[in-house]
Order: structure tokens, then sequence, then C-alpha cells
């Protein structure tokens, strides 16, 4: 009970005394990185104050400044005084907390006082600039002030807080005081979770300092008593000598008294001398074997075959068993003898059983008790057999080599390492003689290893292709002990190779020089990978000329060449016209190699130009970097344009290309480098609309015009987004009826400042940018809606819809027509999908499913404005199409005096029917148009003359007075 009361009370002394320690370890935490924190903060003030030094009164940034500068030097100095005054007095340690705690609330008042009422409120670059000094000030703060969580809130809070009120009153803030607040928060928790983690450490270390003075007064208290032992140990010495002195005193009076027994009585006492004189020298050598033993760390031991009873020495050291766990070892090894080991192991052991030989000697894994396989040497022999010659009692030794065993695996899998190692490795002795090289070696060099046996680095046959460089690289090499760096030698049969060279000292454990060891690698492939790299980077893989990136270097080059000289340089981008289309229908092995007979073409006959270049798919760019006049400008672009133009026999196909060719001039047009590019780009997307196949020079009309359409294309994407698309409907007439029964839906754009816009200004903008896939989903849904509309007031039109080639190609066409017919609840035989003959050659397999897979949900399909684009009769075979339109180009001229204009009409009507299409003639503006169509059995007919696109309410009372 004592005991037990007396280490509670050390316990709570322990407890008690570690407040005072714990608090010395927050205030020197505090202290010691605080010159950091002031002067930090310092140099953030500084840059508020540069900041603002425009937007504030220079004499309150002032008064600000040095005010803080004061709190800064006060800081400081209260920290040396810290350091030179601190003592362990808890009143103390208080006072220099409440101190710290202070400065802290002041330095966060000034910055919340800086932020609050000498930044800007209505400027969020001073705002965040401010903002973000004091949170940097804050973070480094909390690392170091969070050992006293009050004395980091006496600084963030008056910080921070005022910021966040005023942020909360103010009606427009600039920054979100909610924002703020939940990063004060966040900050806070931090700071938090910090003291809370620098509290437990330094109460840890608190600890750890009492245990170790616990610990040696302990130690202390321990010497005590040991001298008290060796004292009484003393005391009984002199106590046994008094004992003796007291028995030779008897003996001495035995002896006299019994005269006849003293001669008995000595020898006997002569006998019992020399037998503790053995005993003592016994004892010392036994001694000293043992300590030789456990020097060696050998485990003896002896097995009694007769009992099966063996002692061990280091028994439980060597396999974690006591001896009580395992008493017959020798004769149960099995069990714990590795299963490879064991046969070998066996049979040694047998065989020194038998006598077969002199000595036990064996090496083997053991499982440890810890379940660790360790390797075990043992030797040993018989020192007793019966006279039948049967092993009575062996003895031996047993030490545990698993660290030699791992050391000489180590050593194995190095050298192992170095043999088959891809780079050349070789090791010289301290005077520079080839001792060792490797498989690499050979194989890179040809030299085997008896060749450079003992030849020194500097006169090998290796390395004489420079030999000063050979003896610079030994000067380095005795001075740093190390070279590196790139050489040329030669192999053994003379071919020349590059090689990276590495060598360095490897000294011995005393220090002193011992080996080199050198290695390189052969840098034939890298090279030539390198020069192939180099060239990729530079000019195009496919046709050999410069590529984009060295085109703009070389563009670069003759503009700064240009700028001193006051000489012009000319770029002329082209492309090939409608090159997809021959990619897409004979194959891209056609088109690389009509790209790569163009770039001979070019490079070949036009020799006036500095740099001919692909940019990419099939633009080509061509940089003059010097001309006189105009003239001469427009006759390399002619030369280039008849060069395009000349007939190309590819494969068997003979094909014959135009180009459209963009021109810029410097500095007539631009002086920068992009811009050049940019104006030959638009001047060339002129060409491009204007149908192809001619020259543009660069104008302000073509950057005006851009810019227009830039506009138009962004005010189109807002349309999208507000609903400014409407739907026009235009009535076709059914010939034999004399009746509207169907009609065409056509977008408009009901524009909010220009009013109605007609198609043909935006769709091409729309199929350029993608545009016109939303466009095209949006005229089919409302078309659907509209649909729905009519039969509900008893209307049964059937509408066709225009299907853009990109709607075929992208999304999944087939779910959006099913799922608008769905949603509309209208019959799919009132829709018809228009599609025009480019949009089938996109991917011909592709449409052919996709429009299989339309017309099985009961769509009409038709094909627009047939016999205008690539006219090939086999579409009309290999797609479902159910409808063909005759092109408004083919009934201009029907009455005209060349009467084949009317026979291509009526070819085309009669194909239409002998395939079982319907025909529809569209762009009717005359009557006689119209009975000629009747006369040829057309079976629809839609244009101005019968009625212009209308709007639905308008088309409603047009077929109603129609067909009545």
């Amino acid at each position: 009970m004592t005991q037990a009361r007396s280490s509670q009370e050390q316990a709570s002394s322990s407890v008690s005394a570690a407040n005072p320690s714990l608090l010395k370890e927050q205030a020197s935490l505090l202290y010691r990185d605080s010159n950091t924190y002031y002067q930090l903060g310092m140099g953030c003030a500084l840059v508020c104050c540069t900041l603002l030094w425009s937007y504030q009164a220079h004499p309150i940034l002032i008064t600000w400044l040095v005010c803080y500068a004061l709190l800064t030097f006060g800081g400081i100095q209260l920290n040396k005084k810290f350091n030179r005054q601190c003592d362990n007095a808890p009143k103390s340690l208080q006072h220099w907390k409440k101190l710290f705690t202070l400065g802290g609330v002041l330095v966060g008042s000034c910055w919340g006082i800086l932020i609050t009422f000498l930044t800007p409120e209505d400027s969020l670059f001073h705002q965040s600039a401010v903002a973000i000094c004091m949170t940097g000030l804050a973070l480094y703060a909390s690392a170091i002030f969070s050992a006293i969580l009050m004395t980091y809130l006496g600084f963030v809070l008056p910080a921070f807080l005022p910021l966040i009120i005023t942020e909360f009153i103010s009606p427009n803030p600039l920054i979100s005081p909610y924002i703020l607040t939940i990063f004060l928060a966040f900050l806070l928790y931090a700071s938090w979770r910090n003291h809370l983690f620098l509290k437990d450490s330094l109460s840890a270390k608190v600890h750890n300092q009492q245990l170790l003075e616990t610990m040696a007064k302990e130690q202390a208290r321990t010497e005590a008593l040991n001298q008290q032992l060796e004292q009484e140990i003393q005391y009984r010495r002199q106590t046994e000598h008094q004992l003796q002195q007291a028995q030779l005193t008897l003996e001495q009076q035995v002896e006299d008294r019994t005269l006849a027994l003293s001669q008995s009585n000595q020898k006997l006492q002569s006998a019992i001398e020399q037998q503790r004189q053995t005993s003592l020298e016994l004892e010392k050598s036994r001694q000293r074997y043992s300590k030789a033993v456990e020097a060696s760390q050998l485990g003896l031991w002896e097995w009694d075959l007769s009992t099966d009873e063996i002692f061990h020495s280091h028994f439980e050291q060597l396999f974690g068993y006591s001896d009580r766990e395992v008493p017959h070892f020798m004769g149960h090894l099995k069990p714990l003898v590795h299963p490879d080991d064991y046969p070998s192991m066996r049979r040694a052991l047998i065989a020194n059983l038998k006598g077969t030989t002199e000595q036990f000697k064996s090496q083997f894994r053991i499982e440890h008790k810890s379940g660790e396989w360790r390797w075990l040497e043992d030797s040993g022999r018989v020192i007793e057999r019966d006279s039948t010659g049967k092993a009575l009692k062996m003895i031996g030794t047993r030490r545990d080599i698993t660290d030699q065993v791992k050391t000489d695996e180590k050593l194995r899998l190095a050298w192992q390492a170095f043999e088959s190692s891809s780079e050349a490795v070789f090791i010289l002795d301290e005077h520079f003689q080839i001792t060792t090289i490797n498989q690499a070696f050979q194989q890179i060099t040809g030299y085997n290893s008896k060749e450079l046996q003992g030849q020194a680095f500097d006169s090998s046959p290796l390395w004489q292709m420079d030999t000063a460089l050979t003896e610079r690289i030994k000067q380095q090499l005795l001075q740093l002990g190390a070279w590196e760096g790139e050489l040329v030698e030669q192999r053994k049969n003379g071919d020349v190779f590059p090689e990276w060279l590495k060598v360095y000292r490897v000294t011995s454990q005393q220090g002193e020089k011992s080996h080199y060891v050198g290695m390189f690698s052969d840098l034939t492939q890298r090279k030539k990978a390198e020069e192939k790299l180099s060239y990729l980077a530079n000019y195009d893989d496919l046709t050999g000329v410069a590529n984009r990136n060295l085109f703009k270097d070389r563009l670069h080059m003759a503009i700064n060449h240009a700028r001193p000289n006051r000489s012009k340089v000319a770029l002329l981008l082209l492309d090939i016209d409608r090159f997809k289309a021959i990619n897409n229908t004979l194959g891209h092995d056609v088109g690389d190699q009509l790209l790569q007979e163009l770039a001979n073409r070019l490079t070949t006959h036009v020799h006036q130009v500095d740099t001919i270049a692909r940019l990419g798919a099939d633009e080509f760019a061509l940089i003059l970097d010097q001309y006189n006049s105009q003239d001469e400008v427009v006759k390399l672009a002619q030369q280039v344009s008849e060069l395009v133009h000349t007939p190309y026999m590819i494969d068997e196909h003979e094909l014959i290309v135009s180009s459209s060719i963009g021109i810029s001039l410097f500095p007539k047009h631009t002086r920068g480098l992009n811009i050049l590019v940019n104006q030959a780009d638009l001047a060339r997307n002129k060409v491009k609309q204007l149908g192809g196949s001619g020259i543009e020079f660069y104008t302000e009309e073509l950057q005006t015009g851009s810019l227009e359409r830039l506009k138009m294309e962004n005010d189109l994407r807002k349309a999208l987004q507000r609903d400014e698309l409407c739907v026009y409907y235009q009535p076709k007439v059914c010939l034999k009826e004399n009746r509207i029964t169907e009609a065409e839906a056509l977008v408009r754009w009901n524009h909010p400042e220009s009013g109605l816009i007609s198609p043909g200004s935006f769709i091409p903008i729309a199929e350029e940018t993608g545009l016109i896939s939303p466009i095209g989903e949006q005229v089919f849904i409302k078309s659907c809606q509209q649909i729905r509309e009519w039969l509900d007031k008893g209307m049964h039109i059937k509408l066709s819809v225009n299907l853009a080639a990109q709607q075929l190609l992208h999304g999944d066409l087939v779910g959006f027509v099913r799922q608008s017919i769905q949603d509309a609840n209208i019959p799919p035989e009132l829709i018809e999908l228009e599609l025009t003959e480019s949009s089938l050659i996109e991917d011909p397999e592709h449409t052919i499913k996709t429009l299989e897979k339309i017309k099985a949900l009961g769509v009409t399909l038709a094909i627009d404005d047939f016999g205008t684009g690539y006219s090939s009769l086999s579409y009309l075979q290999r797609f479902p199409l159910d409808i063909l339109k005759v092109d408004r180009s083919f009934l201009k001229d029907i009455h005209s005096s060349d009467p084949q204009q009317a026979t291509l009409t009526k070819a085309i009507i009669a194909l239409g029917h002998n395939l079982d299409m319907k025909i529809v003639a569209e762009g009717v503006e005359t009557r006689a148009q119209l009975e000629f169509l009747t006369s040829q059995n057309c079976d629809y007919a839609q244009g101005f003359y019968i009625s212009p696109p209308v709007p639905a309410q308008t088309f409603f009372e047009l077929v109603e007075n129609f067909n009545a």
C-alpha cells in the first residue's frame, strides 16, 4: 500500500512538473522562430505600402509603416531579451507568453487597419494583394504560433475579422465574405490541429526528459547499491580471512598437542592446497574458453546418443527455442531443417556416425522460431564408441552463417549484373592496368579479356584515337577521381564508333587508392536516332519538304533579313481543291502519292523561292524571300497553279486537280510573322469561297469580311441558345391531283437587330463551324411539332427536312429521328429527309447503313440537287432513296433555243421513274415550266410560281385556299 501510494505521488508530481516544462517549450518555440516572422511581416508591409502608395495619402501610409516597423523592432528586441533572461519560473513564462500574445494582437490589428481602412474598397487587385500578404503571413504564423493557440488567435482574428465584417456590411463586396469566413475557419481549424500536434509532441518531449532524469537518479541509486554490495563482499572476505587465521591457530594447537598426527595433517593440507590451486587454474581456463566461444559466436554441442540428450550453448540464440522445448534436437532435425537441405545434411551425419568420414560438416537452413529460415554451419565428430564401433557420444560446433550467405549471394548477383550489363564495363588497378572486362565490352569492341589483360589504359589498342585526350583523362582521374565524356574509338575490326565513357575511382576501406571502374556504351544507334528525330523535327516525313516548325523558322529569318535591308518577302499558301473527295473515293494511299508528286514538282521546277513547306494535310507554303515587283509574285503563283493543274497519273488514275492560292506581302500588308500567315490564309479562303482554282492577294476588305463572318458566327451561336431560328414552309404541288400535299421545311433566322436573314448568308458559316448539326436538329424537332399541330387541325401534310452531311457522320442520328417522331406522336410516313449528293460520298458504307435504319422507321428519303454534284448514277442504285429532286438549273433554260437543255431534264425524269422513284422539280418560276413538267409526268413541283416559303399559319391558309 505504501509503495502504491508512493508511485501515485510520483506520477502526480511528474504531471505537475510537466506544466512549467511544457510552457517553457511552448514559449521557446514561439520566440525561436519569431524573428523570421517579424522580418517576413515587415517585407509584406513594405510590399503592400508600395502597392497602395498611389491610392492612399502618404502621411497615413508612412505613419502606419512606422508603427509596424516599431512593432517589428520591439518584437525582435523582445526575442533577444527572452533568450538572455528567460528562466523556468511559471510566472515568468506566463509573463513572456502574454507579452508575445500582445505583440501578435498589435501586429494583427495593424493588418486589420491596413486592409479595412487603407486599402481601396473598389480595387480587387489591391484588396487581393493585401489579403494574400496577410494570408501568407498567417500561414507562416500558424507554423510557429500554434504552440499556444491563444497567441495565434490574437494575431489572426484582429487581422481578418475587420475585413470579413466590412465585406458583410458592404452592399457590393469585392471578395465574398462567406468565402473569407470559410477560409478563416479552415485556417483556424488547421492551426487548432497543428496546436494539438505540437502540444502532444512537446508533452512527449517533456515526458521523455523527465524519464531520462528519473533514469539517471535510478542509475545513481544502483551504483550506490553496488558500492554497498562491494563493501559487504569486502567485509565477508575479511571475515573469512579472520576465520582462516583462527583455523590455522587451532590447527597449530592441535599439531602441538598431537605430535603423532602432525605429519599426516601436513601431507593432507598440502594435498588440499594443491587441489585448490588446480581447481582455480581449471576455473580460469574455463572462463577463458567460455569468453573465446562467446567472441567466436560458436554454439558448442555434445550429443549423448545412448540417451539422445544434448547439451548446446547459445541454443536459444541460434534457434529461438529453449532447451526444454526441443530436448532431443539432434535426433529430431527433420521438422526444422529445410526440405531441400535435409538429405545432404543427414547423409553427412550418418557417414560420420558410421565412421566413414572422420568429421561431420554441413551447411543447411533451419527454421527459426520466428518463422525465418536461417543458414547454419555444423562441424563435429564422434569421440566415443562401444566395442562394436557404435557411436556413443558426439561433440561439435555450430554457427549462424546467414549474413555470410547473404553477402555471398549479393556478390554473386553483382558479378552476374556485371557480366549481363548492356554497357561495357572494365576495371583498372591503381596503376591504370586493365584487370577485368565484361561480355558487353567484348561484344562492342571485339577485344577479349586475354588481349587486354594487364595492358595500361593509355597504351591499350582501344583508346588510341586521341592519345592526348587519353592522357588528360588519366590526369583528371588522379586529381579528381572521375571523368565523363564522349569519345570516338575504333573496334578491333577497324570500325569507328562513338561512345560515352564514364570512369570513376573506387577507394579501399582504408581510404587508399584501389581501383578505377569504367563503363561506356555504343552511341551509334542513338546518333542515328537523333539524326532521324532532327530530320523529323524540321521536315515532313511524307513529302520531304520543310514542315511547319522549319517553315516558321525560315519565315522568321526572311522577315528579320528583310527589315534592315528594306527588301520584300512574299508568302504563298496553297491547298488542293476537293482533296478530301480524292481521299474518300480513291483512298488515302492515292492522296499521299498525289501530295508526294506535287511536292516533287514544286521542288524541281520552282527555283526562285527560298522555302517550300507542307503545313498539314494538303496545305503547302512557299516563301519568296526577295522580289522587286508584284508581277513577279503573280508569275510565281501562276507557275505554281499550272504545276498543280498538270494531270497526275497515280495507280492507273489520271487526276486533274486545281489549287486555291492566297498571297500576303511583307511589309506591304504587315510586319508580323503570324499576321502575315493569317492574311495569306484569309486570301486563300476567299478563293475557296469563290469555288477554288484561283489566286488572291490579301486586302483589307478580306479582313473586314472575316470579322463580319466571325460576328455572324457568334450571333448564330447565341441564336441557337435564344431560339431565334424559325421554320418557313414552301408547298409542293402534286401535279397529278393539282393539290398541295407536301411541303419543304426551310430555316430562317429572325435576327433581333438585322431582322430576317436568308439561309444563304448563315448556312455556309454554320457548315464551316459545325453549327449545321444543332440547326438541323432544331428544324427537325420544330417540323415534327408542326406536323402534330396540323394533324390536330385536320390537315395531313408531308414535310421534307434537309439533312446535313455532318448529321450523317456524327451522333446517333437514327435514335434522334426515332425519338423526335415519338415525342411529337406523328406517323413517320409524314417525314421526308433530303440529302445532297456530297453528303452521300463522305463515308458511303456508314451512310448506307444509317439510311437503311432510318428508312426502316417508315421515313422517306430524297436526294436533293441531283445533277449538280458528282452525279454518279451508282448512288441511285446503292442508296435506299425514294425521291429524286431535279435542281432549278435544269428548268431555267428548257425553252431556250438549245434543245439539249430540255432533253437532259427529260432524261433525269425518265431515269427516276425507271428506278421507281418519285420526281420533284424545284425552282418553278413560270407557267411554261409547270406545263412542261406536267407533260413529262413529273410527280411534284415547287417554286416561287406556286408560293415562296411562308410561316406556318400563312401556309395553313394557303393550303386550304389552294386545295379548295
